[in-house]
């Protein structure tokens, strides 16, 4: 959507009684941008939530918002925004819905109620979706840098009585930032599709995967442990801080060109591994298979998804601290070309079994190249726990579902990978040759991919983009 599109700003919203449903990181993170932009915030919480004082309570009583009970804010409000996790959508719906005003607007933040579990709202109900591509702390993070997050709105067609529900939409959007960072018009079934294939694959299930077959092999071969935990910890979001400002062909170009070669070769390898994977996942989302799965368990408590988050916890990459060495930004690069690859391959991969799919370029480049590094960016903070403890629990389960499909699958490459490609740098280790003509090929191929086309068009829209590492 082009930016004179949100040429009023807030303005459809002003005046206007905004209550916030869940007051979880995204609730708080969404909140408080739009009480920031001007807007009047408040959140409706469950009753036992404000008596046992439980942490969207307290999220929302130390950050000085209005707090009360369905019963006392609901009737009120003119948008009633919907940010609870998604496995408790349809309980929170049902409570909602009979006590919305006629003529109220209900948002999402994502589709998951509608789409997958076929929730049906009341026709006098406008239904909207503005959706931030990226975790709750990035959402207000960039917020505060004076930038924000790649965002997709849609308007539900089925409810949307008044004709502004679009205009509803654009002011929210504006009201967190996100229409500096880019807004897609799309669809909920887009958006819901879209989102679940790219958290799975690239966004979290690969940087998982490529975290801890990157330092276990590391260790395997000697490397030091608290270098190699802290050159994976940290390594993941200064590459692709490269990635966002300028591309796939930005972070490859980062590399020496024999490096470049090399990485170039082994993405190419992890593609043709990985390709039924990135596959199956796509038509597991699309027919339904997946979200079946995930609300099995759901109703039996988590299990799985409880049993799979431990198991991360005690993973030696995990438990290993990062070393107080210091590591400069481009030995990020040059003792790493293992994870550039790891990077290259999952982005191009998500975006290409999305795009194959039907989704729209646009909205695959943000469900992979762009989030990615916001992403990375929590794994620099406190490694795997943070990156999967803000996350939805959806993007959680199926991101241990790729994982543990995933380690077993490249079991054979990482027997042949060596410190030359990840823990010591490249460019000491081989003869530093290169053909002319394999570099000019291997250069056209990156920069003529469909996302780098796509994504230099996005890309030069964001102008307000600020830079995370110095």
């Amino acid at each position: 959507m082009q930016s004179s599109e949100f040429a009023d700003g807030v303005k459809k919203l002003i005046g206007k009684k905004i209550v916030v449903v869940g007051c979880g990181a995204q609730g708080l993170a969404q909140g408080l941008n739009m009480r920031d932009s001007g807007l009047d915030i408040s959140y409706a919480l469950r009753q036992d939530s404000i008596d046992q004082k439980k942490a969207s309570y307290q999220n929302a009583t130390n950050n000085n918002f209005v707090v009360g009970t369905f019963e006392e804010l609901i009737p009120t409000a003119d948008l009633v925004m919907n940010l609870a996790p998604d496995k408790q959508h349809t309980s929170v719906v049902n409570q909602v819905m009979h006590l919305m005003k006629k003529g109220s607007c209900l948002s999402y933040s994502h589709g998951f109620n509608i789409v997958e579990e076929g929730t049906q709202i009341r026709k006098d109900i406008t239904v909207i979706m503005v959706a931030p591509k990226s975790p709750a702390t990035e959402v207000r993070a960039e917020y505060l840098r004076g930038f924000g997050v790649p965002t997709l709105i849609a308007v539900h067609t089925e409810n949307d009585p008044n004709g502004d529900g679009m205009e509803i939409a654009k002011a929210y959007c504006v009201g967190t930032g996100g229409h500096k960072a880019g807004v897609l018009h799309s669809s909920f079934v887009a958006e819901v599709k879209s989102d679940l294939m790219g958290e799975q694959t690239i966004l979290c299930g690969l940087l998982q995967t490529g975290s801890i077959l990157s330092f276990n092999k590391m260790v395997e071969k000697g490397i030091d442990k608290g270098y190699a935990s802290k050159l994976v910890q940290y390594g993941w979001e200064t590459i692709t801080e490269a990635l966002k400002i300028g591309g796939i062909t930005h972070m490859m170009d980062r590399l020496s060109n024999p490096a470049k070669v090399e990485a170039y070769k082994l993405s190419d390898e992890l593609k043709d591994i990985m390709r039924p994977l990135f596959i199956k996942h796509m038509d597991d989302i699309l027919s339904g298979e997946f979200s079946k799965t995930m609300m099995e368990d759901w109703a039996a408590g988590d299990k799985n998804l409880l049993k799979w988050r431990a198991e991360t916890g005690e993973t030696a990459f995990e438990k290993t601290p990062a070393g107080d060495m210091e590591i400069t930004e481009q030995e990020y690069f040059d003792n790493a070309t293992l994870m550039v690859a790891f990077i290259k391959a999952g982005v191009e991969s998500a975006y290409e079994t999305m795009t194959c799919s039907g989704i729209k370029n646009e909205s695959a480049y943000y469900e992979s190249l762009h989030e990615t590094p916001l992403i990375a960016n929590t794994i620099a903070r406190k490694k795997l726990y943070e990156m999967n403890r803000v996350i939805s629990d959806t993007a959680e389960y199926g991101c241990y579902l790729f994982d543990h499909a995933c380690k077993p699958l490249l079991a054979d490459f990482m027997k042949k990978i060596d410190t030359n490609v990840i823990g010591k740098n490249f460019n000491t280790t081989g003869n530093g040759r290169v053909d002319n003509f394999e570099l000019v090929k291997i250069n056209a191929a990156i920069r003529n991919h469909s996302i780098e086309i796509c994504g230099a068009e996005l890309r030069a829209a964001m102008t307000a983009m600020k830079k995370i590492v110095e």
